[in-house]
């Protein structure tokens, strides 16, 4: 059986493919939604040399982990990717994205519109979960206190 679970610093430097199998890049860097727990996007370096390297912000949910291959499919041609919005720089990346430009950008590679709403859905679920445990662990915390 194969694990579901990587090491985040395994993932750096994994390479991208298509189903293609042409080399769409490596993976750069992940960015996590940090109220969430949840990778957002990962940065996704294109090109064969360092000063002539693209970086896309791609969705996480975009990317599937192939176990065979050691490498991720993200499902678009590489022209695709090519001409998509990219950066020179993490930090612009890093600086450029939120929730809405990931919609965006989710909806440039995948024509799915209705991803935005679930996303945030989810994300509202998952922030109404963190709450309600924060909550709970606040009061055993004050309940803990009064005790002694």
């Amino acid at each position: 059986m194969v694990s579901k679970v990587l090491a985040t610093r395994g993932l750096k430097g994994i390479g991208v493919m298509n189903d293609k199998g042409q080399s769409l890049g490596r993976i750069r860097e992940l960015a996590l939604d940090l109220d969430t727990g949840r990778v957002a996007y990962a940065v996704l370096a294109y090109g064969g040399f360092p000063n002539r390297t693209k970086l896309f912000a791609v969705p996480w949910e975009l990317l599937t982990y192939s176990p065979h291959d050691r490498r991720f499919i993200l499902n678009v041609p590489r022209e695709v990717l090519a001409n998509g919005p990219g950066y020179d720089e993490l930090q612009q990346v890093m600086d450029s994205t939120d929730f809405y430009w990931l919609g965006d950008t989710f909806q440039y590679y995948s024509n799915n519109p209705d991803w935005a709403m679930k996303r945030e859905g989810e994300r509202q679920l998952d922030l109404a979960r963190a709450q309600q445990k924060r909550g709970e662990v606040a009061a055993a915390q004050k309940a803990k206190a009064q005790a002694q």
